[in-house]
């Protein structure tokens, strides 16, 4: 009986750590969905252009509010309450001429990883997200 008992010990945790590993993964796996979806009605979507999107975070982790996102030499965009931004640009503007760079006060820049969307998509796209250190 104390070795039917192990046993079944035993495999009720591993049933649970494995149920609560697939439930870490789809709860990441949420979390980590695209931060911009095509929707045809939004007035945003009607413009020509390269959709430029992303997010901007402290080496922390922490979202980023009032960051400016530099499109080339004269384009600006600016994160938003959960630090994000999106707009579109015009399209001079491709992935891979194109240099990007991030900004806030009191922060100084880390990183900034561009991931241009897919080859000859009918919307091109570009997830661009800045990384910033906050100074002490």
């Amino acid at each position: 009986m104390p070795m039917i008992k192990t046993v079944l010990s035993g495999i009720v945790r591993s049933l649970l750590l494995a149920a609560g590993s697939a439930m870490a993964g789809l709860v990441f796996v949420s979390s980590a969905s695209a931060q911009y979806s095509f929707d045809p009605s939004n007035a945003d979507e009607k413009s020509g252009g390269i959709k430029y999107f992303g997010s901007a975070k402290d080496d922390r982790g922490a979202l980023l509010t009032g960051v400016t996102i530099k499109i080339g030499q004269e384009l600006v965009l600016v994160t938003d309450q959960q630090g994000r931004y999106r707009g579109s640009v015009d399209p001079q503007y491709t992935p891979d001429v194109t240099t990007l760079g991030c900004s806030k006060p009191g922060y100084q820049f880390v990183s900034m990883i561009k991931r241009p969307g897919p080859a000859g998509a009918a919307q091109q796209t570009v997830e661009a997200n800045c990384v910033l250190h906050k100074i002490h």
